[in-house]
């Protein structure tokens, strides 16, 4: 499975220059090297800079999944996807990302703090789904789609704070040629069933979207438990109706349970997801605000 970024802070880099930036404090540590602020040494431009450890520095399958990054970022541009401006070799020769840098926390903090209400939940749900739809029309599957890797935004778009989708370490390429295995990549918590086969498709981040949006509605994942206990409910079992845990429109539960079926081809396209989400937010809030204006 792949490295979770946490938000603790890494230790220093080696070096405090890589190209032509210099790293000014670090962001965010994982297993295999860590996130860090930066600064263009000319221009005084802010960016983050994705830095592998050194101890990877010659570990090519490790290097070639980092560098995946930019070739996937390159495939699509949208408002809702970081942008990955290069990968390079430091001067002592660690490879290394140049990504946009986002002002902002994962939506997992964010959820932690408590639920969102129904309209941001929908609303934050169409950005991530038309990011998506993005990645998805240049036949890119993200295969990670969790809140770890979305990140709101210190702004806002329209009546919600605005989301960018990050982190394609584990991401494919449809037209890729078939891998030789059946390796599984992948968070437990918000894999598809055809996903834990080692075979994900386009379909597999709507199922994970899915999971995504039941669990900011509910405050908990459609399915917990160990490993095998995570597989099997994926594979076999139906996820309680989340209308059980909080009241919410018939609309949005339909969406969340339309996206956790365990056929692919019975789940929605990620394109309809985001106008589904998206008329719904604005539904939502107009109610909200016709609600407010009666009450004053």
């Amino acid at each position: 499975m792949p490295d979770r970024i946490v938000p603790i802070k890494p230790p220093r880099p080696a070096s405090r220059r890589f190209g032509e930036y210099e790293v000014v404090a670090p962001l965010a540590a994982g297993g295999m090297g860590g996130v860090y602020l930066a600064r263009h040494v000319t221009s005084g431009e802010r960016v983050a800079l994705k830095v592998l450890d050194p101890l990877f520095a010659n570990h090519a399958e490790v290097v070639a999944q980092l560098y995946g990054e930019r070739v996937v970022a390159a495939r699509a541009s949208h408002p809702g996807l970081v942008e990955i401006r290069a990968a390079e070799r430091s001067g002592d020769n660690v490879p290394y990302l140049v990504m946009e840098y986002l002002d902002g926390e994962d939506l997992a903090a964010a959820r932690d703090r408590g639920s969102p209400d129904l309209a941001a939940i929908a609303g934050i749900g169409a950005q991530i789904a038309a990011a998506l739809a993005a990645l998805h029309a240049v036949g890119v599957i993200h295969c990670d789609v969790k809140p770890e890797n979305v990140l709101v935004l210190n702004d806002v778009w329209g009546a919600y704070p605005r989301v960018k989708v990050i982190d394609f370490g584990v991401s494919r390429l449809i037209d890729a040629p078939p891998a030789d295995d059946t390796s599984i990549a992948g968070t437990p918590a918000y894999m598809a069933p055809e996903q834990w086969r080692g075979r994900p498709e386009l379909a597999s981040d709507v199922y994970a979207l899915g999971c995504v949006l039941y669990e900011l509605a509910t405050g908990e994942t459609p399915f917990d438990g160990s490993l095998p206990q995570l597989m099997s409910a994926h594979m076999e079992q139906r996820p309680s109706r989340p209308s059980w845990v909080r009241a919410m429109p018939i609309e949005l539960e339909r969406i969340i349970l339309r996206a956790l079926t365990k056929e692919p081809a019975l789940r929605p396209k990620m394109a309809e997801l985001a106008f589904e989400l998206g008329e719904l937010a604005d539904a939502l809030s107009a109610s909200e605000t016709l609600r407010m204006r009666i009450a004053v």
